[in-house]
């Protein structure tokens, strides 16, 4: 998934074979994230070593959640695409923007050099999954709404085992603005990470800037000569620049992932 890009605009048979190309190895992501332990991190790495600082809330198993959710929304845009030949203006932004926040969540867990930093951040995330997880589940009655709170304690207790952990950081937990705006800053992704991301929200939102701004748009006078109604369209082109800047994203994730789950001797 190199991020090289040509300055000059790409022809339609240069569009073309990069979806083939990005379809490829989307398709093997997808396979690689259906394989059983194929995201394990192996003893005596880095990661291995963060997992025993936190459990039950392993550094390990947060990635991995964002790398699969990541690659299903990312997949999900290929299918929809390239296997159904099916090109909305909105949804195919909506899943990249799926694919974005998930993989800059992973990427901002996985960068830091420091132990201490790695396991904050996935406390952090699992303040805001158990956070969520209340928000949305205790009016249902589903469970004792006490586990809820007796989750975020537990949280808090792994987060004090280690007096280098930003406990306050914890309480806060984290948004995936911060994650995106510092996967931008960090990973090196040629299309960068913060506009596509900006863009995606805008569609998934249905705000017009996004369409007024990518899409094509044909202006249809009406019947007040102050007011237009507006057809938006899109292209493989414009799809493409969002699917390539994700697809970038993905490499620095799993380069990183790389690096952490395997033992350096």
């Amino acid at each position: 998934m190199d991020g090289d890009v040509e300055n000059a605009p790409l022809t339609d048979e240069q569009v073309s074979d990069q979806w083939k190309r990005l379809a490829d190895l989307i398709n093997k992501l997808q396979a690689r994230t259906d394989t059983k332990d194929e995201f394990n991190a192996r003893p005596g790495s880095s990661l291995t070593g963060d997992d025993a600082w936190s459990p039950p809330f392993h550094v390990s198993h947060a990635v991995n959640a964002c790398i699969v959710a990541g690659a299903d929304h990312l997949h999900a845009c290929k299918t929809l695409v390239v296997d159904a030949h099916s090109l909305h203006v909105a949804a195919p932004a909506s899943l990249i923007r799926g694919s974005l926040e998930n993989m800059a969540a992973a990427f901002w867990m996985l960068h830091p050099t420091s132990r201490a930093e790695r396991v904050t951040r996935c406390l952090r995330w699992q303040m805001v999954n158990a956070k969520n997880a209340r928000r949305a589940l205790a009016p249902l009655d589903l469970k004792d709404p006490a586990s809820y709170d007796e989750r975020i304690a537990t949280i808090l207790e792994v987060a004090q085992r280690h007096p280098e952990i930003d406990i306050a950081a914890v309480k806060r937990g984290f948004t995936s603005t911060a994650a995106v705006t510092y996967a931008d800053e960090h990973s090196g992704a040629a299309l960068g990470v913060l506009l596509p991301w900006q863009l995606c929200s805008g569609f998934a939102h249905g705000f017009t800037w996004a369409n007024l701004a990518f899409s094509e748009r044909v202006e249809i006078p009406t019947a007040d000569p102050d007011v237009f109604s507006v057809r938006f369209s899109t292209d493989l082109t414009r799809a493409l620049y969002l699917v390539w800047a994700a697809t970038n994203l993905t490499e620095s994730v799993l380069k990183l992932h790389a690096q952490r789950s395997t033992p350096q001797y």
